[in-house]
């Protein structure tokens, strides 16, 4: 799963992968850290790495997130999971995949649809939160890839489009 965080005005690119019982972290395409943790609650852990002696305790509660490692404190802005949309072009062809893991609440298209840029595709409930996965261009729906009902991984691929 890939986030965009605000700390400090700078906006940070941090990379997270399931590895067994714990994290691969990658920070700003920077090498991957091993960590290994527990969760605490919905949006709380305490995590700890081979390389680093702190235990960190994140939590993140709407748009804000906060760490403390250290006896010191962190926290900004996160970036708005939606905006991890991803639109890949090839051939004439986009793909809109998932962000974050979740269950399709809405499928709003069907194949053939034509559809505009900025307009509103699917909608993936995650963590509580009802997510709009929207087009970022014009074209026509080739494929529908899932169902109202179905649970979405983080990368599923939702909806296939014909640009133009």
């Amino acid at each position: 799963m890939r986030y965009k965080v605000e700390h400090g005005g700078q906006t940070r690119v941090i990379d997270v992968v399931r590895r067994g019982a714990g994290w691969g972290v990658r920070i700003d395409g920077g090498p991957e850290v091993a960590w290994s943790g527990a969760r605490l609650g919905p949006a709380e852990w305490r995590l700890g790495s081979e390389n680093v002696a702190a235990v960190h305790r994140i939590a993140v509660e709407g748009d804000q997130w906060v760490a403390q490692a250290g006896g010191g404190f962190a926290g900004g802005t996160v970036a708005d999971p939606r905006a991890g949309v991803a639109l890949a072009a090839a051939a004439g062809q986009g793909a809109v995949k998932a962000a974050m893991p979740g269950m399709v609440a809405r499928v709003l298209v069907a194949p053939g649809d034509r559809v505009l840029a900025g307009q509103v595709l699917l909608v993936v409930e995650a963590m509580k939160m009802e997510n709009e996965f929207k087009s970022k261009v014009g074209g026509v729906v080739r494929e529908l890839h899932v169902a109202a009902g179905q649970t979405v991984t983080a990368n599923a691929l939702l909806v296939t489009l014909d640009l133009g």
